[in-house]
């Protein structure tokens, strides 16, 4: 069958216009590619939401909780509701078995002004509206006082939840918080995370001839030095401690060493070499010599250890030159009172008492010392510190300071109470009171003072007799 020219001609030109309309689609369909390509970089470089990861693991819906603000400079700040950061961290890892609760540990209310984060065995947390302290308890060792952290903003209310900063998260729950504004991701890194973590790296990682370094993952207060980027650290060669920088390239301290302890609060390190203690610092330089018994941060923020040496107590400044750092000489049979009555009064050191007096027993008897080691009282006369002696009943309590007019609650060789302010005063009002305390009515608190006499019990407001100070 011939075929003639005309139909040759228009079979050429259908296949060429379906090769165009091929070489066309295909450029469409590239172009469109690339766009869709370019159109996911941009999204996942320029996110519409954020995404956050906890230990590495994407957690749901965490953008939606946090109070986020911007700053002047354009900065994204975040607030995070204490309470519900704790659930977040239980989903991710059951092991946490966090609690939190309304109102302080150790006194039993429902302030909601408050709130304390509990981890059974590990630590509490206690977070209070206004403030930019928040107290940790360490239950892991048997000590009644509270560490003390300074965060950079106020914990506030906001639909009747309590927010801390990301500071205050991060030092209230020991967590490391990095948050990426480009991307919109945080991460979200927890101290048992980091602390297994380096762990598993050290065994790994010979260091000449110290062997491989062990790291202890249960010690919490041990751990904590990972935020400042120094390891504690076990030479496998001799059993012996020392420092390790987060980079793994310097020896802060050398492992040669009975035992290390971190101390948070004032980031500074007790090392133990032949049964003696001393204090270094986070960069290896020695604040306090090895020649004590124990060495105990006052707490505050103070740089003040109390030390002890043959059974006796004292105080040094480990900020002073070494000729001047004993400001009191370790000749006293206790530093500081038992707090675990006071707790209601608010007190969370017994070192130093209305953030100025430091108690010191010798013998059965108090003196009041400042920071400085100057004694404030006249002499050692004061059989107790604070008052228990209180009558029973339903919201009556033990008081030792009253910080609203600046005095202690002091007791004399008669068994009679008064009050010291910060000068050694106390001829503030007689020695004849039988008992101070603090009275809960209505929800407030309220101080009293009373007087026993031929059976009966007279009451008094204190604030009849003291003015409170501005």
């Amino acid at each position: 069958m011939n075929i003639g020219y005309d139909e040759i001609e228009e079979k050429k030109m259908k296949i060429n216009r379906l090769k165009k309309i091929i070489i066309v689609s295909i450029i469409i369909l590239s172009f469109l590619a690339a766009l869709l390509v370019a159109l996911i970089i941009y999204k996942k470089d320029n996110p519409s939401y954020i995404t956050t990861y906890i230990d590495e693991v994407e957690v749901s819906n965490f953008d939606k909780i946090i109070d986020i603000q911007t700053d002047e400079n354009g900065e994204t700040k975040f607030y995070i509701p204490i309470r519900q950061f704790s659930t977040y961290l239980n989903a991710v890892n059951k092991d946490f078995e966090y609690e939190d609760f309304d109102g302080e540990y150790d006194i039993k209310t429902e302030n909601t002004d408050s709130c304390h984060i509990l981890r059974e065995g590990q630590e509490v947390t206690v977070y209070t509206k206004g403030s930019k302290t928040i107290y940790k308890k360490n239950l892991q060792t048997k000590n009644s006082e509270y560490e003390e952290y300074t965060i950079d903003k106020d914990i506030f209310m906001n639909n009747d939840m309590l927010y801390a900063s990301q500071d205050g998260i991060e030092k209230g729950f020991n967590v490391a918080i990095s948050y990426n504004q480009k991307k919109k991701i945080i991460t979200i890194y927890t101290l048992d995370y980091l602390t297994e973590l380096q762990s598993q790296i050290l065994k790994n990682k010979p260091f000449g001839n110290y062997g491989v370094f062990d790291y202890e993952i249960d010690n919490l207060n041990n751990n904590k030095s990972l935020f400042e980027d120094i390891l504690i650290v076990k030479a496998s060669s001799n059993g012996k401690y020392g420092l390790l920088s987060g980079d793994y390239k310097n020896l802060i301290l050398e492992p040669k060493y009975d035992k290390i302890n971190y101390i948070p609060d004032s980031k500074t390190f007790s090392v133990e070499s032949n049964g003696k203690v001393g204090l270094f610092d986070k960069f290896g330089t020695r604040k306090i010599a090895l020649e004590y018994d124990s060495i105990t941060s006052m707490g505050k923020n103070s740089n003040l250890y109390v030390v002890k040496t043959n059974n006796q107590y004292g105080v040094v400044n480990a900020n002073k030159n070494e000729s001047d750092k004993t400001i009191i000489y370790p000749e006293y049979d206790q530093i500081g009172i038992n707090i675990t009555d006071f707790s209601y009064n608010g007190v969370k050191n017994g070192y130093i008492l209305l953030d100025e007096l430091i108690p010191v027993k010798q013998g059965n008897l108090w003196a009041l010392y400042d920071k400085n080691g100057k004694q404030v009282s006249n002499g050692f006369k004061y059989t107790d510190i604070g008052c228990t002696r209180i009558k029973t009943g339903n919201n009556i309590y033990s008081v030792v300071q009253i910080p609203e007019a600046k005095v202690l609650i002091v007791c004399d060789q008669s068994k009679k109470y008064g009050f010291m302010d910060l000068n050694g005063n106390d001829n503030i009002v007689a020695f004849v009171l039988d008992r101070i305390y603090i009275k809960t009515s209505e929800g407030k608190d309220s101080y009293w003072m009373s007087i026993i006499s031929n059976g009966e019990e007279i009451e008094r407001n204190v604030f009849d007799y003291l003015t409170p100070k501005k």
